[in-house]
């Protein structure tokens, strides 16, 4: 097996200075001396010892990331995005945690992350001010949320916040409705008090309010099994659309749902019993995932800057780890529409349709 002293002796150089190319430090190095053994590497195959880098260092050029499914492509394309920056960009490989929004797994993967010497996570998580995550904080874990935070009793942020504004998600998918002549709105949501989750319903309810429309009534929530949640969600959808065939005489005009794939399982069941979209019922997702555009008809949808967000959440986070003392912050990223075919729009100037 190659090592770093077959690298030193055919570069000509010592040990030591094979280590600094390895971890980095070159900016004190002459050009022809680092392509000199970097191309050594390269010939020799060498590979470092990512074991005994974490032994001398503490930690490893690693981030963790928590999402509650891998099934919920909103997290895939999350994820995605965050390994291509980190490792382009910074040089950093990330280790995902599947957690399914339980306790047990949450504390599970941060001591996990801890045991290999990783300092940093990017958590989605309903409540990042739980006892484990307290606890990871206070034992040097670097966390940056991506759920949101409740920063409404003014307390001092222990961690960043990175999330898009869902209040203005839920807000902007129920205007744009409303300004289709559609007054007669749901709102389809999961079991569970997740902050985002909540945000968007309030969103959502003040635009009815600002319309002068009753908001009772108007919220209908899926209480799944365990088999459901973040890795069902089109199960999910179609779950709500036969309660409200069965539960309501006269099905609603207009519905906003939680995410994109609860929306997609809701068209797929409505038009499999003949229901048209969006000729009978308008339907708007929020998260704009790759499935919405190849949907039939396409779902008219709410966005968020996903690559900003990630962006932003490795450049604090890689901060923090490298010895940076950034104050926590929460960062609020504007949503927009995305204007496809399963809502019955009115034609109006400044509207574009997305393909």
């Amino acid at each position: 097996m190659v090592g770093i002293k077959d690298v030193a002796k055919k570069a000509g150089v010592s040990v030591s200075t094979v280590s600094n190319v390895i971890n980095g430090r070159t900016n004190q190095m002459r050009k022809e001396t680092l392509e000199r053994i970097e191309q050594c590497i390269k010939d020799l195959h060498y590979l470092p010892n990512k074991s005994a880098q974490q032994l001398k260092s503490g930690q490893v050029k690693m981030i963790g990331v928590l999402i509650p499914s891998f099934m919920n492509p909103n997290f895939a394309a999350l994820v995605n995005i965050l390994e291509k920056i980190a490792r382009e960009n910074y040089g950093y490989q990330i280790m995902i945690g599947n957690t399914n929004r339980q306790d047990k797994q949450e504390q599970h993967f941060l001591e996990e992350m801890s045991a290999f010497g990783i300092s940093g996570a990017i958590v989605v998580s309903a409540d990042t001010e739980k006892k484990h995550f307290k606890k990871a904080i206070e034992n040097g874990m670097n966390i940056i949320s991506y759920d949101g935070v409740d920063s409404s009793q003014n307390e001092e942020l222990l961690i960043d916040s990175i999330s898009m504004d869902n209040f203005k998600a839920g807000e902007l998918a129920a205007s744009f409705l409303i300004q289709q002549g559609i007054r007669d709105l749901m709102f389809v949501t999961i079991h569970g008090d997740f902050l985002s989750r909540m945000n968007k319903i309030s969103g959502f309810k003040h635009a009815l309010k600002t319309y002068g429309i009753n908001t009772d009534g108007t919220e209908l929530v899926i209480k799944e099994t365990e088999d459901f949640g973040d890795a069902d969600l089109i199960r999910i959808g179609t779950k709500a659309a036969d309660y409200l065939l069965k539960n309501r005489k006269k099905l609603p005009k207009g519905i906003v749902t939680i995410n994109d794939m609860v929306a997609l399982g809701m068209i797929s069941r409505f038009q499999s019993l003949g229901i048209k979209i969006p000729d009978d019922i308008s339907i708007i997702g929020i998260d704009d995932t790759y499935l919405s555009a190849l949907m039939s008809p396409s779902l008219t949808t709410i966005s968020s800057p996903i690559n900003k967000m990630a962006q932003q959440m490795l450049k604090r986070l890689i901060s923090r780890i490298e010895g940076s003392k950034l104050k926590p912050k929460e960062f609020l990223y504007m949503p927009k529409l995305v204007c496809r075919k399963s809502v019955k729009t009115i034609e109006k100037k400044g509207i574009k349709v997305k393909h």
